[in-house]
């Protein structure tokens, strides 16, 4: 939509040029860009269905790994930082994308988040495949460095750094350079961002797209895919990890007690690790490939044809795009539950203790309510 908003800015910028430097005029909504009533209903319900599973999935992972002990370990909390951007994307960026499709030229928001909260959206997408890219990196580590892999239960200060400064890449790269020339026109009123002569008009629109596309798509698959090709030759140049990859994980505990020596023991369990990760990686690397490549391709259609929002099939290319952004938020603790045991077992466990919680509730409000019965007589 920004892509969109943009053009449109050129278009109000010359208006108000014609008619002497005063506010542009309230843009006529394109006939063409209407829909029917069922279209939009049925649009936004499934929008809807899809953020409100993904809401609830993501919260329970958070609560999973911040509360069960045996959950905190390195690839958990690069997980809990994508929790968190997907978390972003559905209860933020989500009811904005709404707004959008309903009043494509109408900003209800007001000034304040035209300012602040429409540059900071964003954000959330870099974090979250960064997120995906640090457990590819830190696989490649643990596997090509030939050092154990960290297993300590509580906080880690090189793990939450590095969270921490996924986070403020992902702010300097994507929102920093939209706070200056994101404009709010309370006339009309409309949000967009101006890219105007300026600041440097359509260069830094192409420069700011290229971005994103390269930065926030084409590079950490790159590097994800690097990593799987070098531990893919190590594995065959290694006879124990062959080894290791012929028994399988279960038979864990055996190959524990029978390793001659604590060096392959450790090698071992280092691979045992490191596939655990790459079941959960993969599908999540694969899911992310496919949910927002409609994104980029759209992004790279903007550079291609900037006026495509003036096309008939505009409104059925954004819900699309809007659909695939919102799976891929939302789908990711689906993957958790069918790839990882551990989350299984941790969200049985916890759904168990709520059960017996409640159960306990019940049973002593009605415990005291039979007493009071008895010594009241009622």
């Amino acid at each position: 939509m920004k892509e969109m908003e943009g053009t449109f800015s050129n278009e109000t910028n010359h208006t108000s040029s014609m008619n002497g430097g005063t506010a542009p005029l309230p843009p006529t909504f394109p006939e063409y860009l209407h829909q029917p009533l069922w279209a939009h209903v049925f649009q936004i319900t499934l929008w809807s269905t899809v953020v409100f599973l993904g809401v609830i999935g993501n919260l329970l992972v958070c609560t999973v790994i911040l509360r069960r002990p045996r959950m905190k370990t390195t690839m958990n909390y690069y997980l809990l930082s994508l929790a968190v951007a997907d978390l972003g994307v559905l209860i933020l960026i989500y009811p904005v994308a709404v707004l959008k499709y309903l009043r494509p030229f109408r900003w209800v928001l007001g000034k304040p988040a035209c300012l602040f909260m429409v540059p900071t959206q964003e954000i959330f997408f870099g974090s979250s495949i960064w997120s995906i890219t640090a457990i590819a990196i830190e696989r490649y580590r643990n596997i090509i460095g030939s050092r154990r892999y960290q297993l300590n239960r509580g906080p880690r200060t090189t793990t939450w750094l590095v969270i921490m400064g996924v986070w403020l890449a992902s702010f300097l790269v994507s929102c920093v350079p939209l706070y200056p020339i994101i404009t709010y026109e309370p006339s009309i009123p409309l949000c967009y961002p101006d890219w105007s002569d300026n600041y440097g008009g359509y260069a830094v629109l192409v420069s700011y797209s290229v971005a994103l596309i390269v930065v926030w798509y084409a590079l950490p698959l790159a590097v994800i895919a690097f990593t799987y090709i070098r531990i893919k030759n190590r594995v065959h140049r290694s006879a124990v990890f062959r080894q290791s990859m012929s028994i399988g994980d279960e038979k864990e505990e055996t190959l524990s007690f029978q390793a001659p020596k604590n060096h392959d023991r450790s090698r071992q369990r280092i691979w045992r690790q490191s596939n655990k990760a790459r079941q959960i990686l993969t599908p999540l690397v694969v899911l992310f490939a496919v949910t927002m490549f409609p994104l980029t391709a759209f992004r790279l259609l903007i550079l291609i044809k900037p006026k495509v929002w003036t096309s008939p099939y505009y409104n059925l290319l954004m819900g699309q795009v809007t659909l695939f952004v919102m799976v891929n938020s939302s789908a990711n603790p689906l993957v958790y539950y069918i790839t990882s045991k551990e989350f299984k077992d941790a969200l049985k466990e916890l759904f168990k203790k709520r059960r017996s919680q409640s159960w306990r509730q019940c049973s002593d409000k009605g415990g005291k309510a039979s007493s009071f019965s008895r010594t009241t007589g009622v």
